[in-house]
């Protein structure tokens, strides 16, 4: 005898199939908390048990003393839920015997299951019409069927594939679409199935009247923030990116962006846009203690809009130890503002470390972009006005340089906060001619580049290097600013921060006119959220190559993922001077 299952009917019989399972955690526990009857399945495997006790009757009102009857009726009504729950997993001829016993003190109910030989799949047949039909969204869920032939018959999978094509077409704006025909067809006597599945798409809704409420940028300047527009084929993703761009954009504390197709007439979605505008102006201000600058005061300002064309600014000034600065940029989001921008930027700056003090005043105008690959690229040209005073001798250099140049970085990571495999590459380039805005010539490179990558174990292994030349004339007059230093936190731990270099005769450390620096850190995890780390950094500025002198300093530390993100306090001291032990904290991921 054959029986016939037309896949509405089985929407309702299957849907609680592998999502009951799924969802049973938190529902099992909370039946295990208001019943102590416990229930033992013997003769399924894993999926199937777990999928029939997810289907009985909830044993909520079921106790250790609940009457014979009550028992009875229950066993009743699960008899039939078992049913469900074994054809559900594709076993058509399963049969059950439920059983009260006596559990210690308590009822428990034993389900001995015979579920004999499982229905699988001898024909399957989907077909996709319509105006999507070519689309690759819907070509690749076509050609990833939920069966092969000679599977067992798991109703999950024929649910989930239809789910798959409904969101697809709701995603894509087929809004109309329907199933011309979706059945399975089950033959008890043979355990076989035949499946069946034709989709219509139907049509393509577009995007109808964009309606933007704002009241932070001018028509003209929020045009350029907008990737949504009148006539565009309707994408429900193309709507997230926008509400994504909008909010990146710094202007607003919250933007919705919905697409009313409930309200679509004649095959066009009204799409409505609202952003309501943050807190124009910002204020910061931080006292703490960094490892290479020591004890810190900050304080910080941000316009996030400083006119209706969307310009913004921020200043920031820092007095610590050994560096005391104040600086500002103005920035103008250009005509892919969300990857685009120009700015002007200047500050004035004093430092002293180690016997070398400077005090330099910088101006600079930069062009910004973020290309499709994610490499952000800047030019830039800087005006720099510098005096360079070394202590011991009192010999002081003003240097006065136009630099144009040009930097790239990209970080590619599986995590923002805690990254467990990634990459970072960053490089730059800049100089200046004598006699054009300049007293000196001076060309300079860098190149950075960092490696992270999580073993199976959960070990951790970060390598991490730096280089940098400049052709120039002596390295006495250098601006400090465009010398070389090694050592501290992010260098060559062991040392303190720019205390690797050309020294002089009073020992006072000048820098170089090269750098070159290596890191290999090795991090293992040890208890919840806490790891150990231990690491070896090696490095030097100097201004020849006769010169380099790799010093070397190693140690070991712990780290902890707090909320803000990685926490790291590390010990380290030079291999040459065990003695000489160094202290470094820092927040902040590995990328």
């Amino acid at each position: 005898m054959k029986t016939i299952i037309w896949g509405l009917c089985l929407l309702g019989a299957s849907a609680p199939g592998y999502a009951a399972f799924f969802q049973q955690t938190e529902a099992e526990a909370a039946a295990e908390a208001e019943s102590p009857v416990n229930v033992t399945v013997q003769g399924a495997d894993t999926a199937l048990a777990d999928n029939l006790r997810a289907f009985m009757p909830s044993l909520r009102n079921l106790k250790c003393d609940s009457s014979t009857d009550r028992v009875q009726r229950f066993i009743e009504s699960a008899e039939e839920k078992l049913h469900e729950g074994a054809e559900a997993m594709g076993y058509y001829s399963a049969r059950f015997n439920v059983t009260p016993v006596q559990q210690g003190n308590c009822l428990a109910l034993h389900v001995a299951v015979q579920p004999g030989e499982p229905v699988r799949v001898a024909l399957i047949e989907v077909q996709v019409t319509g105006a999507g039909k070519d689309l690759p969204e819907f070509r690749q869920i076509s050609a990833a069927l939920p069966y092969q032939t000679g599977d067992v018959l798991v109703h999950q999978k024929y649910e989930d594939f239809k789910a798959s094509l409904n969101s697809t077409a709701n995603r894509l704006g087929f809004f109309d679409a329907e199933y011309v025909l979706r059945e399975i067809q089950v033959d008890p006597d043979t355990r076989q199935a035949q499946v069946r599945l034709h989709f219509e798409t139907g049509k393509r809704y577009q995007v109808g009247k964009v309606k933007v409420e704002q009241d932070v940028l001018a028509e003209k300047y929020l045009n350029r923030y907008l990737r949504v527009h009148e006539g565009d084929t309707y994408n429900a993703e193309n709507l997230l990116k926008q509400q994504r761009i909008l909010e990146g954009s710094g202007y607003y504390s919250e933007v919705q962006v919905s697409g009313a197709y409930q309200q679509a007439e004649n095959g066009v979605v009204p799409v409505g846009i609202t952003a309501a505008r943050r807190k124009r102006y910002t204020y910061d201000g931080r006292v703490g203690y960094g490892t290479d600058t020591g004890f810190r005061v900050e304080t910080g300002m941000d316009a996030h809009w400083v006119n209706d064309k969307g310009h913004k600014f921020n200043a920031k000034g820092v007095v610590a130890q050994n560096e005391q600065s104040v600086e500002g940029a103005y920035k103008v989001p250009l005509w892919q503002p969300e990857h685009e921008f120009a700015s002007l930027s200047g500050g004035v700056r004093h430092t002293d470390n180690n016997g070398i003090e400077s005090e330099a005043l910088k101006l600079g105008l930069d062009y910004n972009r973020r290309n499709r690959h994610d490499w952000q690229q800047t030019v830039f040209i800087n005006y720099l006005d510098e005096t360079t005073r070394v202590t011991s001798s009192g010999t002081e250099t003003r240097s006065q340089l136009t630099l144009g140049g040009a930097r790239v970085k990209k970080t590619e990571t599986d995590d923002l906060l805690f990254p467990t495999r990634g990459w970072q590459v960053a490089a730059e380039v800049q100089g200046a001619v004598e006699g054009v805005l300049s007293d000196q010539s001076v060309l300079q490179g860098k190149l950075s580049g960092k490696y992270l990558h999580t073993f199976d174990n959960r070990d951790k292994l970060i390598l991490q290097g730096a280089a940098g030349t400049t052709l120039t004339n002596e390295l006495d007059d250098m601006p400090k600013s465009l010398r070389f230093f090694a050592g501290g936190q992010s260098s060559v731990r062991g040392y303190d921060f720019e205390s690797l270099g050309e020294t002089n005769a009073a020992g006072d450390v000048l820098g170089g006119k090269h750098l070159l620096t290596t890191s290999v850190e090795y991090e293992r995890p040890v208890v919840d959220n806490w790891s150990a780390a231990g690491f070896v950094d090696a490095g030097d500025a100097f201004d020849n190559a006769a010169n380099l002198t790799m010093q070397v300093g190693a140690g070991f530390g712990v780290r902890y993922k707090s909320p803000l993100g990685p926490i790291r306090a590390d010990i380290a001291a030079p291999t040459d001077d065990p003695g000489d032990v160094h202290f470094y904290f820092s927040v902040g991921p590995d990328l």
